[in-house]
């Protein structure tokens, strides 16, 4: 009697906690930086209701910044709460068909909360890496020979998520979904495909188009959040959109809607998704429970073709300079916007310099959960902040990122140092160009007097440029960039092709 009341109780106190626990909802756009919402751009002039509608629920971070500003390594960092560089990956992106980036035994955010009661599902663009499985045995990174008859792993299935839907990178072909690791379309020789399933209804490939990834992977958001909130398990749904990246496809829905251009209502179309999610979230009824993220892996591309929409009243550069790949700030500096009712003030703002690499703490705090001290290594927990408990002191010592070239950048208050004479990127000049032109090696700018970086202050601040150069190798040399015990970087690396300190190498 007495084990069976004892079962009974540890059951309740199981269901309890599991009850308290919020859902969260982290919903990562794709080359989307902070200019690309009305509500924090005046001069944007595309209508963004449903974001602003979010800016109003909860609380803008004007400081946030993507650990990187290309796809893959945001990613990285957003899952893992590391930055990506501590990985093999140490610039660009995963290619197709290469192997999973993220390592075999790390603990993911979505690995955490699964061990904790939470179901946990992925659904969109992955573009982390799998194994592909290869005719005959092994794996491969030929499209010539993978047998998509066979699961692929190494993806999300296997860090952490228990349900994955999806596309690995949808502008790159041929375009293959993947649902629980199994391919749903199978591509021949000439590119085309065979039947793919989307609520069970089987589509043929003449009616099949890019314009109908993203209100795919909005519906499947939608389905899942329906469906999940009916259970007794909170669940914890990541979001990583396929726009506005390219192919810019919108759906005939939204094709004209904007006025002008096709990326500005590609702009529209995701702005529309996200209030699908919204709107999914408030008819479960959990919405109280409910803990929503908004962010994006990294600036905004310069496919959208900005001369063009400037010329007809529409600046995605209106703060910041530079675009996606770049070290400058329009290459990483990104919305982040936080939204949970009643725990987190409607309508605020906060000026903390942060980082992506900070939902994973964030998320665990919220959950109220801890992890051990080799993972989340440049993971700062923002949940006090996000609730107004406003901190006097910054919340990172330091917040680095990294362009498509592998250029560092160190940002501490109101300086930011970046270890390249170009942009680091795209934008021009490039490193090359700018050598020739012998500009300095290295860019310091105080963005709190100067936010375009127009006045490099690298010969009249060696102090700071010492200083913070100092805070980047101790941060590589440490393994983290958070009070704790030293990691280990990938194959204990503490220094690579790049890195300001060649003396380091010995």
């Amino acid at each position: 009697m007495n084990v069976l009341i004892s079962l009974c109780t540890a059951g309740t106190l199981a269901y309890a906690s599991a009850a308290n626990k919020p859902n969260i909802v982290v919903i990562l756009a794709d080359d989307m930086g902070i200019d690309s919402i009305a509500a924090l751009n005046p001069k944007l002039g595309i209508k963004t209701p449903h974001l602003d509608k979010l800016v109003r629920s909860g609380v803008s971070f004007g400081d946030a910044h993507s650990n990187s500003s290309v796809c893959t390594p945001t990613r990285y960092g957003v899952l893992t709460g590391r930055y990506s560089w501590r990985s093999r990956l140490k610039r660009g992106i995963v290619r197709q068909w290469e192997r999973p980036l993220i390592e075999e035994d790390r603990l993911t955010l979505p690995g955490l909360l699964k061990q904790n009661a939470y179901h946990t599902a992925c659904i969109g663009k992955w573009h982390l890496g799998w194994n592909w499985p290869k005719k005959g045995s092994g794996f491969t990174t030929k499209l010539a020979d993978i047998d998509f008859s066979k699961s692929t792993s190494g993806g999300p299935n296997d860090r952490g998520f228990d349900y994955y839907f999806g596309d690995d990178v949808p502008n790159w072909q041929p375009f293959v979904w993947i649902e629980n690791g199994k391919p749903q379309t199978v591509p021949d020789g000439k590119v085309e495909f065979a039947k793919h399933y989307h609520s069970g209804t089987g589509v043929g490939m003449k009616d099949w188009s890019l314009e109908k990834v993203l209100p795919t992977i909005t519906q499947k958001s939608v389905d899942y959040i329906s469906e999940q909130s009916k259970t007794e398990d909170p669940y914890f749904l990541f979001f990583p959109l396929t726009s506005p990246h390219t192919p810019i496809a919108p759906s005939k829905k939204f094709q004209g809607t904007s006025g002008l251009n096709p990326y500005a209502d590609f702009l529209m179309e995701t702005d529309w998704c996200v209030g699908q999610v919204l709107d999914a979230i408030e008819k479960s009824g959990q919405a109280d429970n409910t803990l929503i993220i908004f962010t994006a892996d990294n600036g905004t591309s310069p496919k959208c073709d900005f001369n063009d929409l400037l010329s007809k009243g529409a600046n995605l550069q209106h703060h910041w300079k530079g675009m996606k790949a770049d070290a400058w700030e329009g290459g990483h500096r990104v919305p982040f916007i936080a939204s949970w009712p009643n725990k987190i003030p409607a309508g605020s703002s906060s000026d903390q310099v942060i980082s992506v690499v900070d939902i994973m703490a964030t998320c665990a705090s919220a959950a109220g959960l801890k992890y051990p001290m080799n993972a989340a290594e440049d993971s700062v927990d923002l949940l006090n902040e996000m609730k107004g408990k406003k901190s006097t002191t910054p919340l990172h010592e330091a917040v680095i990122c990294h362009s498509v070239s592998g250029v560092f950048v160190v940002r501490k208050g109101k300086w930011k140092l970046q270890y390249s004479a170009g942009s680091g990127g795209w934008s021009q000049p490039s490193d090359a160009q700018a050598s020739k032109k012998g500009l300095p090696k290295h860019q310091l700018y105080d963005l709190s007097k100067d936010p375009k970086e127009t006045t490099n202050l690298i010969a009249q601040q060696p102090e700071v440029v010492a200083e913070l150069t100092a805070i980047l190798k101790r941060y590589i040399e440490q393994g983290r960039s958070t009070p704790g015990t030293s990691q280990k970087n990938h194959k204990g690396e503490t220094w690579w092709s790049g890195l300001p300190w060649p003396q380091a190498a010995k």
